[in-house]
C-alpha cells in the first residue's frame, strides 16, 4: 500500500527544482585563471532545472509479494539491513523497492516489479480523514482496509472507524468520524486559534517575513475546495470534486495576489503532472490576510480561513465547515542577493573562526566537508565557496556547491543546521 493520497503522490510525479534567479555567491578569482573567469562570465546562464521522479513512501504495514528470485533478493537484503543498521523498516522497504543498482557503493538493485494498491480501497488515514470524509459522494464507500498511520490518536481513530463500518455496518454516525481533524486532534472552529486541530509545531507568523517570502515565490495551495459539501451533494460532478490549485502571494497592506499555477514558474515546477495537465485559471480571485498571534486570518474569494504555519507549510481550516486546506511555500528560502565569498576582513570574525580549520565537518554524519579560511569549500561532490550571511545575523553563513545554495546556522562549535535554499530541505552538519 501507499502513504500517498492522490494519483500523483501514490503513483509518482515528475518534478523540477529551478535554479536561483537572483545574484548568488561569487565563486572568487582564486578558483579560476583569468581566462577561466572570462569564459565563465561570458557563458553565465542559469543552470537547467534538476528534474526528478518523486514517489511517496510505500508502506510496509501491508503488502503482498510473489515468490520470485527478485522478491527473495529484496527480502534477504531487508533482513540484513534490519539486523545491521539503525534504519526504519519502512524507509528501507521503500529504498530497496525503488533504488537502482549502484556499483560505486556496491549496491545490487532488487529488480522487483512494483504495483501500488488503490489508495481509495487500501487507504491510509491521511486520505481517509482529509478526503473521504469531506466528499459526500464517498459517504457510502467501504474501504478494504484503513491503515491508521498518520495521526497520533491511533487507538481512538481506529475505534471510531471500526464502530462505523463494523459495529454499525456502515450506518454509524458520520459526524462522529468527521469530528476528527485531518491533522491532529478534533476539528476546531475559526475562533479556536488556528487551522484544524493541530496542537504542536506552530511557528510565529511575522507579517514582514510573509511579504518577503512572497516576493521570492508563491505559496502553492493544493486543495482549495471549489464548493461546500452541500453544493457538492447537489452537483457531484468531477469538476466540483477536483480541489483547486492556486499560487498565492501575500502583499504588503493585507492584500493577496492569487494566480494560476501556469503563471508561476516555481509553482509550476513543483506541481504534480496531473495539475499541470488540468491547467486553467484558479477558482478563487483576490482576498485579504492579517496575523493575529500565531494564527493567520485569510480570505480567499468568498471564503474565510484560519491557518498556522509549520516550516514551509500553511495548514488552514475553512470557517464555514472546517474543511482543511494545505499550502506549501515554493519560492527560495534564502535571500542570496548580498552573499559573497569570504573576504580576508571577515576571516577573523567569530563564526568564521568557528567553522574554518583543519578539522573537517561531516554532512549528515557521513560526508566530509572542509571550510577553508580563504572561502574555499571542499565537498565529496563538488568544489564550492562559503562566506558569512550578515543579513541573517552573526551565527549564519552560506555554502554554495554544485550550483546549489545553502543557508547554515552555526549552532555551536560542533553542530551546524543547514537549509537548502531551493526547497527548504534541512540537514545537520557535525564536527568529528
Amino acid at each position: 500500500m501507499t502513504d500517498g493520497w492522490s494519483d500523483e503522490t501514490a503513483y509518482g510525479w515528475h518534478m523540477a527544482l529551478l535554479a536561483a534567479s537572483e545574484p548568488s555567491a561569487d565563486d572568487g578569482e582564486a578558483l579560476r585563471t583569468p581566462q577561466q573567469a572570462a569564459d565563465a562570465a561570458a557563458a553565465a546562464q542559469p543552470p537547467p532545472p534538476r528534474r526528478m521522479l518523486r514517489f511517496w513512501a510505500r508502506n510496509s504495514g501491508q503488502f503482498y509479494v510473489r515468490s520470485t528470485s527478485a522478491t527473495l533478493r529484496m527480502m534477504r537484503t531487508l533482513a540484513r539491513r534490519m539486523a545491521s543498521e539503525q534504519v526504519w523498516d519502512q524507509s528501507a522497504y521503500s529504498q530497496e523497492g525503488l533504488w537502482p543498482a549502484l556499483g560505486l557503493k556496491g549496491r545490487v538493485g532488487s529488480r522487483v516489479s512494483l504495483r501500488v494498491l488503490s489508495y481509495a480501497c487500501f487507504c491510509n488515514t491521511k486520505w481517509f480523514f482529509r478526503h473521504l470524509l469531506n466528499e459526500p459522494t464517498w459517504r457510502h464507500h467501504r474501504p478494504v482496509s484503513v491503515h491508521t498511520n498518520y495521526h497520533p490518536e491511533k487507538q481512538q481513530r481506529m475505534q471510531a472507524i471500526f464502530n462505523h463500518y463494523h459495529v454499525a455496518e456502515g450506518k454509524g454516525d458520520w459526524a462522529a468520524l468527521r469530528r476528527w481533524s485531518g491533522t491532529e486532534g478534533s476539528r476546531r472552529a475559526c475562533g479556536g486559534g488556528g487551522g484544524g486541530g493541530f496542537r504542536g509545531g506552530r511557528e510565529q507568523l511575522l507579517p514582514d517575513e510573509m511579504v518577503e517570502l512572497s516576493s521570492r515565490g508563491p505559496w502553492l495551495f493544493h486543495n482549495l475546495p471549489p464548493r461546500t459539501p452541500a453544493q457538492l451533494l447537489a452537483a457531484p460532478d468531477a469538476a466540483g470534486r477536483a480541489g483547486a490549485f492556486a499560487a498565492v502571494r501575500f502583499l504588503p497592506g493585507g492584500g493577496v495576489a492569487v494566480g494560476s499555477v501556469e503563471e508561476e514558474p516555481r509553482a509550476l515546477a513543483a506541481a504534480p503532472a496531473g495539475v499541470r495537465a488540468r491547467g486553467g485559471a484558479p477558482l478563487v480571485h483576490g482576498g485579504s490576510w492579517s496575523v493575529e498571534g500565531q494564527a493567520l486570518r485569510l480570505r480567499l474569494g468568498e471564503e474565510d480561513y484560519t491557518a498556522f504555519r509549520r516550516g514551509r507549510a500553511l495548514i488552514c481550516a475553512r470557517c464555514s465547515d472546517g474543511v482543511e486546506v494545505f499550502a506549501r511555500y515554493e519560492g527560495l528560502a534564502c535571500n542570496t542577493s548580498g552573499w559573497h565569498r569570504l573576504r580576508p576582513s571577515e576571516a577573523q570574525s567569530g563564526v568564521a573562526t568557528t567553522v574554518a580549520g583543519a578539522k573537517a565537518w561531516r554532512w549528515q554524519g557521513r560526508h566530509d566537508f572542509t571550510f577553508h579560511a580563504d572561502g574555499r569549500l571542499d565537498t565529496p561532490w563538488h568544489k564550492g565557496v562559503w562566506g558569512v550571511a550578515p543579513e541573517r545575523g552573526e551565527r549564519f553563513i552560506f555554502a554554495r556547491f554544485a550550483n546549489i545554495d545553502h543557508l547554515l546556522h552555526v549552532a555551536d562549535k560542533s553542530r551546524i543546521e543547514s537549509t537548502r535554499c531551493e526547497d527548504g530541505d534541512k540537514v545537520t552538519v557535525s564536527r568529528w
